[in-house]
């Protein structure tokens, strides 16, 4: 992550950049996630976002820092940027077909399959912005990967890994080796077969 400076100048600009730095899930480096007040009327007016947040009276570091209302611009233009998720290509087709909501109200689309906007895993705010054509979310099809597998000699099914950086077989599904297409086709030969990895 980048390190942050910031210049504030008031309790309220202080408990503003606190603010947006403890839902990003940052705590102070003692591990709280308070105000600090006493801090502040102490003569603290740099804020410092590292792995935790520290401060102090003078920029004593040295380094680099910006105007509360730099920092503010930026939490503005960084919020415009849409944010990408992906999925596998059935759960896309599921969301579109929720989101084209025929026959339906998008709220009702959405009553109806409660239970799997649940079950995916970014989130039912992202999903619900999503399907109410919010431009600063963008949902796509993650690219497929693909494994090689044959059969051996008793009939079990294996799959190509690596060990110590050269292929060999691996009988868990989850310890082999998978790619997109184009570097699959690179490792397969006549006794391994390609097939698509199913999420």
């Amino acid at each position: 992550m980048t390190k942050t400076a910031v210049h504030v100048t008031s309790l309220e600009q202080w408990k503003s950049v606190l603010d947006i730095w403890f839902k990003q899930g940052y705590e102070w480096h003692l591990g709280a996630q308070e105000y600090n007040e006493s801090a502040f009327e102490q003569g603290g007016r740099f804020l410092y976002l590292d792995d935790d947040i520290t401060y102090n009276i003078t920029n004593y570091r040295y380094e680099p820092f910006i105007e509360y209302s730099e920092f503010m611009a930026q939490q503005k233009e960084d919020k415009k940027m849409a944010k990408v998720y992906e999925f596998s290509q059935s759960v896309f087709n599921e969301l579109q077909r929720i989101k084209a909501h025929e026959g339906t109200s998008l709220i009702g689309a959405i009553a109806s399959n409660a239970q799997f906007i649940e079950s995916i895993v970014v989130g039912n705010k992202a999903i619900l912005r999503y399907l109410a054509d919010d431009p600063a979310i963008e949902f796509k099809v993650k690219e497929p990967l693909y494994r090689l597998g044959r059969i051996d000699d008793v009939g079990d099914v294996v799959y190509m890994g690596f060990s110590f950086g050269s292929p060999t077989w691996v009988v868990p599904e989850a310890d082999a080796f998978t790619a997109p297409l184009e570097e699959i086709k690179k490792w397969q030969t006549p006794a391994w077969e390609i097939e698509q990895v199913e999420e």
